[in-house]
């Protein structure tokens, strides 16, 4: 990328999808809250779905998680808990070399049952296959860095993102990051940015009320009631 790019991409861009994110959040919860859903295919074929899911869904939670604590957590705090950058990078490399392969492998799963099977394919919209897509692409460039690159990250993306995070993000740190991690980092704003225009919006419901929600009442039958 140039340095025209850069600024665009990892100054400007990401304060974008955030953007999008939270209005787009608020706006479909307002103007179409019965659209609020995963809109299941699970009727149409459950066995792939079963096996795709759960690898996905659990891998992509960790993931995100350890993203986040990895490189948000200051070198300050780290020195402060005693805990060895050494450590900590050993902690990464073993946490994306084990969830990285769940990720994809989940992913790769869905995306042949979307495509494959007519029924789930015939009540899939582009924005289904879209987001698959650019999530398979974030995971396979995350597969790379986990087991072939293994860039510093912590050196050169966590400051930046932490800068991003207090609205001041030094740019230069992203000048010389291999460009296959600028794709992973750009492709993964643009999934907040289309998360709610699409079925995973329901990432974002909690069931809170679940239980203390009234029974259904089933009534037992007699004769010929």
């Amino acid at each position: 990328m140039n340095h025209g790019w850069i600024n665009f991409f990892f100054i400007y861009y990401p304060y974008i999808c955030v953007s999008f994110l939270l209005s787009g959040l608020v706006f479909r919860y307002v103007a179409a809250p019965g659209d609020w859903n995963a809109r299941s295919s699970e009727i149409f074929e459950q066995k792939a779905l079963r096996v795709g899911s759960l690898m996905f869904h659990y891998a992509i939670l960790f993931s995100f998680l350890g993203h986040v604590a990895g490189l948000l957590t200051p070198d300050s705090l780290l020195h402060l808990l005693h805990v060895p950058m050494e450590l900590h990078m050993k902690v990464a490399v073993l946490a994306g070399k084990a969830l990285a392969p769940l990720v994809v492998g989940g992913i790769v799963i869905l995306l042949w049952r979307r495509l494959a099977n007519a029924y789930v394919r015939a009540v899939s919209v582009p924005t289904d296959i879209a987001v698959l897509a650019l999530i398979l692409l974030n995971g396979v460039t995350g597969l790379y860095q986990a087991y072939v690159a293994q860039y510093p990250v912590f050196a050169t993306i966590g400051p930046w993102l932490r800068g991003l995070v207090v609205f001041h993000p030094d740019v230069s740190y992203m000048l010389d990051v291999p460009f296959f991690m600028q794709v992973h980092v750009v492709s993964a704003f643009t999934l907040f940015a289309l998360l709610p225009f699409s079925r995973l919006v329901h990432i974002f419901s909690v069931p809170v009320t679940y239980a203390v929600r009234p029974f259904v009442v089933y009534r037992r039958r007699y004769g010929d009631l």
